[in-house]
């Protein structure tokens, strides 16, 4: 991982703790903090193990034998919460687990709750109950049971089916075509000591990273961190691959049939890769203006002006370069949303709108981020994909940064995107469910 000179980052104090990064920013205003771990790895045939990790480690440590004396504990750190959860980040899986804590000062004695909080997530994390060397059968077998269940229950909600799907398809031969939960084949097959190896991996070979923000202590973070970290597993970090860039070729198209009455289309579009920050925030506006809202040209026109579509908006996927277009249609009108879809980017490459469209889409992005900073959730997230992304920004910062756009840049930013893939689930027949 890139080093970066100790002191400040994105408006957060910043250090290396434990060969780990750490930004963490004391903020008086909040009676509460967030400290928030992350580890990150490549998505692959792992993806299912690493999915029922934060239900299984909530299940209780060696301190801690169950779930009921682990509600115990932290009931008796002033209600605090230990959040585990993972996901997809492009190409790479995410595990991420929360404490979230009032401020000691705002306790009878002022007890150190962050030193606490941060000992109870190092027995969650590092001494998890166990049995020979897997977590415990009855345990597992039941999360896993859940685990298929959820991803069966997919398919009950067809905009995250159509959205899965599409990615699935058009993403064929990638790690992006793994889904979040791995497979519902995945998850079958697994035994009760594939999460324990997933652990394993996620701690001593995670790209990692950690943020802290609220009412923290005056003093000692650092050394608390240090305590914490300390606790883990000794880590050899392994950075995630660059994600997989296809070469251009001609869009594909793929049709489901079920028993459906909406149709749902799904456009992927893929968009040359940069590092470059003032392009990033010029296709942030760009896809704004397409389909951010009821201001965008997808609402205003393929819905409310031509009438071929009951929702159409677009989404921008950063981690993989990917912009996906979500329109709930009739089957009849796909193939005409499909050509205005593309006919609306060619307009706004061609720099064809005007102030009025341009000062809209700019007011909402900078609205997102004016609210950020009063809220400790919001502003992590914000500061945990700067670092990612390696933009040394506070929020402020990006919102000069989408104010000194132009009209050219935002037009250029699109340069050189594809349609790749066009996914259609569609009725096999006249009736059926919604």
């Amino acid at each position: 991982m890139l080093r970066l000179m100790v002191g400040a980052f994105a408006g957060f104090c910043h250090d290396e703790i434990q060969g780990v990064p750490v930004l963490w920013r004391p903020d008086p205003r909040f009676k509460t903090f967030r400290f928030m771990l992350n580890a990150r790895r490549p998505l692959d045939a792992r993806a299912s193990a690493r999915s029922l990790l934060p239900a299984l480690l909530l299940q209780g440590t060696d301190r801690d034998p169950d779930r009921p004396a682990l509600v115990r504990r932290m009931e008796s750190l002033y209600g605090a919460a230990v959040l585990p959860s993972t996901g997809k980040l492009g190409e790479s899986h995410l595990l991420r687990f929360t404490l979230d804590s009032i401020s000691g000062a705002h306790a009878p004695g002022a007890p150190d709750l962050l030193g606490r909080g941060l000992e109870l997530l190092a027995d969650i994390l590092a001494r998890p109950r166990l049995e020979a060397g897997g977590f415990p059968v009855e345990v597992f077998e039941r999360e896993r049971t859940q685990a298929a269940h959820a991803a069966r229950a997919v398919f009950n909600d067809k905009m995250a089916y159509a959205a899965e799907q599409s990615i699935s398809r058009a993403c064929a031969g990638e790690p992006m075509a793994i889904p979040a939960h791995g497979g519902l084949e995945s998850i079958e097959a697994l035994r009760c000591e594939d999460p324990e190896a997933a652990r394993l991996d996620f701690l001593g070979n995670g790209e990692m990273w950690a943020l802290a923000m609220g009412g923290l202590p005056e003093e000692g973070v650092r050394d608390g961190m240090a305590r914490f970290l300390s606790e883990l597993p000794d880590r050899v970090a392994e950075p995630c691959p660059r994600r997989v860039e296809p070469l251009q070729g001609v869009g594909r198209h793929d049709v489901e049939r079920f028993d459906v009455q909406q149709s749902k289309l799904v456009l992927l579009f893929r968009l040359p890769w940069t590092d470059d920050a003032t392009t990033w925030a010029a296709r942030a506006m760009f896809v704004n203006m397409l389909g951010g809202g009821p201001h965008s040209r997808l609402f205003r026109g393929v819905r409310e002006e031509l009438s071929l579509a009951y929702y159409a908006q677009a989404v921008l996927d950063r981690y993989k370069g990917i912009l996906a277009v979500h329109v709930g249609l009739d089957e009849s009108a796909a193939e005409r949303v499909e050509e205005e879809v593309s006919r609306e980017i060619g307009e706004l490459q061609a720099r064809r709108f005007d102030q009025a469209e341009f000062d809209t889409a700019r007011a909402g992005l900078l609205s997102t981020l004016a609210a950020t900073s009063d809220s400790v959730t919001d502003c992590l997230e914000f500061t945990s994909r700067q670092w990612l992304f390696r933009q040394d920004r506070t929020p402020t910062q990006q919102a000069e940064l989408y104010s000194s756009l132009t009209f050219d840049q935002v037009a250029a930013s699109m340069e050189g995107v594809w349609l790749d893939h066009c996914y259609l689930l569609a009725p096999t027949s006249e009736g059926g469910e919604v």
